[in-house]
Parts: C-alpha cells; sequence; structure tokens
C-alpha cells in the first residue's frame, strides 16, 4: 500500500467533500475549525484528504463566495471520497478567530468564531485511497496499521 511520489511523514487533515476539493482546486485558502488544535501545522507541508462525507451544506454556504463556473464544477464532481488528493502549504495560522473579512478565502462566513490555516501552492497528486482520522494524521500510520492487519490475517491463516 505505497504511495509514490508521496511523503508518508508530513501531516495529513481530513475535510468533508467539496471542501476537500476547493481547497485542493485553490479556490478555498482558508481552512476554519472551531478550535485551534491545527495552529502546529504553521509553516509545514501537509495532505489534503477529502472523506467520504459529502456536505449537503457546503454549496449554500459556500454559494456567496463561489462563480456559477465554480458552482457549476462543483455539481459535477464525483461524489467519492476517503483519499488523499495533494498537499497545500500552511503559509499561517490564526492565533484568534478569524473576522468576516476572511469569508471569501474560507468559502463561508467568519461572523462564527472560527480559527484558521492560510493555505497555498496546493499540489494535486494521483488519489491515495485511504480512510481518513480527525485531527492531524500521518500516511504512514495508516500503512502500518494496514501491514499490521496483513499479518494477523496470515497468522490467523485467514
Amino acid at each position: 500500500m505505497s504511495a509514490p511520489n508521496f511523503d508518508p511523514t508530513i501531516p495529513i487533515i481530513s475535510l468533508w467533500a467539496p471542501w476537500a476539493n476547493w481547497v485542493i482546486l485553490g479556490w478555498k485558502t482558508v481552512e476554519t475549525r472551531r478550535h485551534n488544535k491545527l495552529a502546529g501545522l504553521d509553516g509545514k507541508i501537509i495532505g489534503i484528504h477529502v472523506t467520504q462525507k459529502w456536505d449537503d451544506l457546503a454549496i449554500d454556504a459556500a454559494r456567496p463566495y463561489l462563480t456559477e463556473s465554480q458552482l457549476y464544477r462543483t455539481s459535477c464532481f464525483l461524489r467519492i471520497g476517503g483519499a488523499i488528493l495533494g498537499t497545500a502549504r500552511v503559509e499561517w495560522t490564526s492565533k484568534s478567530p478569524l473576522g468576516p473579512e476572511f469569508s471569501a478565502a474560507a468559502l463561508i462566513e467568519c461572523n462564527t468564531p472560527r480559527y484558521g490555516l492560510g493555505l497555498g501552492d496546493p499540489q494535486i497528486i494521483e488519489a491515495i485511497p485511504c480512510r481518513g482520522k480527525q485531527g492531524i494524521w500521518y500516511y504512514r500510520d495508516v500503512e502500518l496499521a494496514g501491514s499490521e492487519q496483513k499479518e494477523k490475517q496470515v497468522e490467523s491463516g485467514h
């Protein structure tokens, strides 16, 4: 289950579709969370993982900030997930909640207190199918878990 041209030691965050897709396409340059647990990613290259869950409210939330062309392209996205789509550079993290001036970059209103990651230089890779996790995680852990599971299956004869 190795991933060619992907560094398994970089931190990864999971986002619901279509938010992850918008990040990797460069349309969403600020990722927001209602907590500040991702602040340690400042200055790092991170993996962007799309979950299997599609956020049914995302298009309505982002509609004021997307062009008609982007809305149309989003409607054509395949609704599949569970894969690392690429990488992005965390250019900054917020130490306090963002203000409404970040709404367009985040593709969501920022009147609700949200902390942010400024993302730049998104790089699309050949999708790497895998399950995501909450918080910050690493592909090497997924690889190890898969290897350990295979070893157990071999040991038990299954």
